[in-house]
């Protein structure tokens, strides 16, 4: 008989990771960091980036993201009046995230590709 892996502990209640995985994992959040990592974004090119997200959506998410410190929201003065989000430096932290997502999502395609080659 084999015996059973331990159980592992839950992560500590004020454990920090939980609070920005709990912010980061809604639908869009991932895919606004992921466009405004390469630069400072509009709002109406963010709505053409994430298609179908709607006005609505996107002012909220924006917004939360704001309210935690991840992303700036810059009124640029012109006529009419344009605004411009940015990750805070506390957005850019997820960085290394998304990189590494990145190389994982890489090694997967080359996974399922040498599974779909074979006989």
């Amino acid at each position: 008989m084999n015996p059973s892996p331990a159980t592992p502990l839950p992560p500590p209640r004020d454990c920090p990771l939980s609070r920005y995985l709990h912010i980061v994992s809604g639908t869009w959040v991932p895919r606004i960091i992921w466009f405004l990592r390469f630069g400072p974004r509009r709002f109406g090119d963010l709505r053409r980036d994430l298609e179908g997200i709607s006005p609505k959506v996107l002012t909220a998410k924006l917004r939360a993201l704001e309210q935690e410190n991840l992303v700036v929201r810059r009124v640029i003065p012109s006529s009419p009046p344009q605004v411009e989000y940015s990750l805070s430096q506390r957005g850019q932290a997820f960085d290394p995230v998304f990189q590494a997502m990145e190389t994982v999502a890489a090694e997967l395609e080359r996974m399922a590709a040498r599974d779909r080659a074979r006989p």
